[in-house]
């Protein structure tokens, strides 16, 4: 018995031993504090020029540092509609009164509903806000991501991202690989979004939120952040008349929708993207600019 008790300590100690690596390995990774700017603004709350919510677009779209406006990004990887009014609520006490909120609007604006990483909200939203809270994920989420899959696959992921296949790197075949995964995944995802009425949702989600940013005195923009050519293909007039254009007629916006999805000063021009659909570092200052002049000349500022 004795021997046995000792053989079962030896392998929890190995255990917590590879444990312990993996899980601070999680922590520190770029998808696990995929949130960290919004929880460093709650942390230090100050009034800011302009907010920007939406998903991956418009995350990696915008930079306004260089304007000298005071900017909160709020936008998150998959984020939807209800996820953006729910942080708007949260933060849109620290607008300034003449300040300006950007509604990002993207191919998958009425088709995502479903949050893929909850754990993203856990730290920047009140727990009442979040559907749904449950204490154990909370805990294991927060304490021992190592332990979940999905998050030892998305730090893995990030970390070896430099070692794909040719095939799979964003710019292959020219980056048309790359949208046409993107547009089978949007079609899929707008398929199902129909079949389980995601769609309506997601509009009457978009009107409450333009009705709230009316009530509290915002000015309000929608956007559609420029993608690469190799995008454009794929997601041509048709395409966007049926998944967001249809949808945006109904709600009569009483708002300017700033449409740069097919801007020429970009789509041609690989050396502004991290990949066919999302700008990099010096992409997102050059249109972040663009956006800024434009919002001089509507008279936000």
């Amino acid at each position: 018995m004795g021997r046995l008790f000792i053989k079962v300590i030896i392998i929890i100690i190995a255990a917590l031993l590879l444990f312990i690596p993996a899980n601070n390995f999680v922590k520190d990774s770029y998808d696990y504090n995929i949130n960290r700017d919004i929880l460093a603004f709650k942390k230090n709350p100050h009034p800011v020029d302009i907010i920007n919510l939406g998903a991956s677009h418009s995350m990696y779209g915008y930079y306004f540092k260089p304007t000298g406006l005071s900017h909160l990004d709020l936008a998150l990887p998959a984020q939807t509609v209800q996820y953006d009014f729910k942080l708007l609520k949260e933060y849109g006490k620290h607008l300034k009164p003449d300040g300006v909120v950007i509604i990002s609007i993207s191919q998958m604006t009425f088709a995502n509903f479903e949050i893929l990483d909850i754990g993203n909200y856990y730290e920047i939203l009140d727990h009442s806000e979040i559907e749904p809270f449950r204490l154990l994920d909370y805990y294991r989420y927060m304490y021992f991501p190592g332990a979940n899959g999905e998050s030892v696959n998305a730090a893995l992921s990030g970390t070896l991202k430099s070692y794909r296949w040719d095939s799979h790197k964003p710019w292959a075949n020219n980056g048309k690989s790359y949208a046409e995964r993107k547009y089978e995944h949007v079609e899929a995802q707008y398929r199902q979004a129909t079949k389980k009425n995601y769609v309506e949702q997601n509009v009457k989600q978009l009107r409450k939120m333009l009705e709230y940013c009316k009530e509290q005195g915002y000015q309000v923009i929608l956007t559609m952040e420029p993608v690469h050519q190799t995008y454009q293909e794929h997601f041509d007039e048709d395409v966007m008349n049926r998944l967001v254009f249809q949808y945006l007629d109904t709600l009569e916006i009483d708002a300017p929708f700033l449409n740069y999805m097919n801007d020429p000063r970009f789509a041609d021009n690989k050396g502004l993207f991290l990949d066919s659909d999302h700008l990099n570092s010096e992409g997102r200052k050059k249109y972040s600019w663009i956006v800024y002049e434009d919002l001089k000349k509507l008279g936000y500022f």
